[in-house]
């Protein structure tokens, strides 16, 4: 990919389908980028990252959000023409952490804004206020009530204004007022101490784009990524957060399906299905553990023992999915079932990164066959886009699509790399 325009093309094509879910339609999510920023790999994968975070849900793991693109100098005009109600103004370049709060409530950047939202203040900036200097709001992130702003004459955010009074208090320095009062506007307020721990921008560095060509060996004490990264880690689910839904009626040969908790089993014991199981994974301590789980018919207290002995993190859904797992079954029932397939079927253990896979293996294994594909989150998921870039991930979607039409017929259920549901027939 070779500049932002390219990105955004890409970014809304993909998307042109997915709509505005209506308790958002009055909240505008607006990724800007500098105009004289030079495209390189890091500012790519910024980019994508920033995207990815604010496009739906809590933790950025959704769609429904109307999300925008725009230069900087941009950036005035394109609100005086939007009607929504509030916006956040994104920079490519600000990275959240989307896992703080704990299970029970997450709290993230996108609650922060929502909870902005109802309070009906005018706005919420980084206020650069430096002694006997105007007052500017810092590019990176600001939270604006566009109803208020179009009230008072809808001035011009990116410009410098004289300080009629702020703060005794900083952040940091002594240019970081929690609040100021400025000519011509309400009380801007600045982001808290907590709602800045919850973030980072990159200030554009230019050792990033080395990082972000291996993450594995990202150094730590760099905030930006150890915001990035509390989520990029191996990890092995005990269960699914996503129900199983309705499902086709047609006989199955062939079952592919992730070792992430028990859909598997579920599959093959709701489909008419007389066949084989291919469980994959890119992980291979994952497969490991997923046919110890099988193999030893663990119930849940031996799977929580087997855990603390190994070197690899086990997780159980947060109170989020609680409702998801509910509609699966005990635990216990599902454990039957996964005896019932271990004993019924053919099960096969594929160490298989589906976005870069060996395709010749899938061909041999589907030919003649019809074929059931469980893909569910892989291509959206955030590890995905951390390691992939968009046009990366979008090529091998339609790819492994494409290699899927060999067989007698695919069933396919998953996501694409822009977060639609997918569940449906693979056509030629």
């Amino acid at each position: 990919m070779n500049n932002f325009d390219e990105f955004v093309s890409l970014w809304e094509k993909e998307t042109k389908n997915i709509k505005i879910k209506k308790d958002f339609k009055h909240m505008l999510f607006l990724i800007v980028y500098p105009d004289k920023l030079k495209w390189d790999f890091g500012i790519e994968k910024q980019t994508q990252t920033t995207t990815f975070m604010v496009t739906g849900g809590d933790t950025g793991a959704s769609t429904g959000h109307d999300v925008r693109f725009c230069y900087r100098s941009e950036v005035h005009d394109v609100l005086l023409k939007c009607d929504h109600t509030h916006v956040m103004i994104v920079s490519v370049g600000m990275v959240f952490d989307m896992v703080s709060g704990g299970p029970e409530k997450r709290v993230t950047p996108i609650t922060d804004f929502y909870d902005f939202v109802k309070s009906g203040k005018f706005c919420k900036a980084h206020i650069m206020a430096k002694p006997g200097q105007q007052v500017f709001f810092h590019h990176q992130h600001m939270n604006l009530n566009l109803t208020v702003w179009k009230d008072i004459g809808a001035p011009d955010m990116s410009k410098r204004y004289d300080l009629i009074k702020r703060s005794d208090d900083n952040f940091h320095d002594d240019y970081t007022p929690s609040w100021a009062d400025v000519e011509r506007m309400p009380t801007v307020i600045n982001f808290t101490h907590s709602e800045r721990a919850r973030k980072s921008f990159s200030y554009y560095r230019n050792t990033q784009t080395e990082y972000w060509k291996d993450l594995d060996n990202v150094d730590m004490n760099d905030y930006y990524f150890s915001r990035f990264m509390t989520r990029i880690r191996k990890q092995f689910y005990i269960e699914n957060t996503e129900r199983i839904g309705e499902l086709p009626t047609e006989k199955f040969d062939i079952i592919f399906s992730t070792t992430a908790g028990y859909r598997a089993a579920l599959l093959a014991d709701q489909l008419e299905f007389d066949g084989e199981v291919v469980l994959f994974d890119y992980c291979q301590e994952n497969l490991d553990i997923k046919q110890m789980i099988i193999e030893m018919n663990m119930s849940l207290p031996e799977i929580n023992s087997y855990g603390k002995m190994i070197d690899h993190d086990m997780v159980l859904p947060d109170s989020i999915a609680k409702q998801s797992v509910k509609s699966m079954g005990s635990f216990e029932n599902l454990r039957q079932l996964e005896e019932k397939m271990e004993r019924d079927y053919d099960i096969e253990y594929w160490l298989m990164d589906l976005i870069s896979p060996n395709y010749d293996r899938i061909l041999e294994k589907i030919q003649g066959k019809t074929v059931f594909f469980d893909a569910t989150n892989i291509f959206c998921y955030h590890m995905s886009h951390a390691y992939y870039t968009l046009d990366e991930l979008v090529n091998s979607y339609k790819k492994l699509r494409d290699v899927l039409t060999s067989s007698n017929g695919t069933f396919y259920r998953g996501t694409s790399p822009t977060k639609q549901k997918i569940d449906a027939w693979v056509s030629k």
